[in-house]
This record gives structure tokens, sequence and C-alpha cells, in this order.
């Protein structure tokens, strides 16, 4: 396993960093998240957004693009590097850019639209759109 899991993605995409428990909120938190990313999926696309899972929930092969599978080592390193608390906790969600480095996050309960504008407010992403 390479140091850093995430780094395939670093200046190509910015990701969603999800660690879901598998408890009765963890399950209500991805639903809910999962509507909402299905509800703004061009909006997620637009923004070079992929989603991570690195708790219980989604297992692996539970998912589809947007959301990349890690192996269970390269979940627990993400977890590590990003300070997550896993074991348990409330779910917790990273905003990671570009850069690779960690912009925002979120507990309990997710709002994408809260990230999208959070994303929107980058130069790098305020840059891409004069650029398109």
């Amino acid at each position: 396993m390479q140091s850093d899991p995430l780094a395939d993605w670093r200046w190509k995409h910015r990701l969603l960093v999800v660690d879901v428990p598998d408890t009765a909120s963890g399950r209500q938190a991805l639903d809910a998240f999962r509507k909402a990313v299905d509800a703004q999926m061009e909006d997620v696309l637009d923004r070079d957004l992929l989603i991570v899972p690195v708790g219980d929930l989604p297992r692996a092969r539970e998912t589809r693009r947007p959301w990349v599978d890690l192996p269970v080592d390269a979940r627990q390193a993400v977890r590590r590097q990003l300070g997550m608390k896993g074991g348990g906790g409330p779910p917790e969600l990273v905003l990671v850019g570009k850069d690779g480095g960690a912009k925002a996050r979120q507990s309990g309960v997710f709002d994408l639209t809260r990230m999208l504008t959070e994303i929107d407010a980058m130069p790098m992403r305020r840059a891409e759109r004069k650029q398109q």
C-alpha cells in the first residue's frame, strides 16, 4: 500500500471522504447523503468530486461512480491521515481539495449543499469557472 492512498486523485479531483459507522444513525446519515448526491449529481461531477468511504459503510462493492472503493487497510490509513475518529462515533465527512489538503469538515448529518458552496469559494474552483 502506498503511503498516501489518496495520492492518485491529487490535482485531478476533490474528495468527499466519508466515515460512516454501521449504526442506525450511520445508516440514516448515509441514506440521506446518497439521496443528496443523486439529486445533485450534475453539481458533484461539475466540481470534479469523488466520494471516498473510509468507515464501515458503504461496504466494498456497494458503491457506484462517483464513489470510490478502497481496501480496508487504505481506509484506515486515510482516517488516520485526516484525523477522523472512526470507531463507531458519529458519521464524519472531510472535504479534501485537489491539493490534497483537508478544507472542511462535518459531523453527524452531512450537508452536501454547504460543501458545494465551500468548494465554489475556493480560489482554484473560481479559476476553473472562469476558464469554462
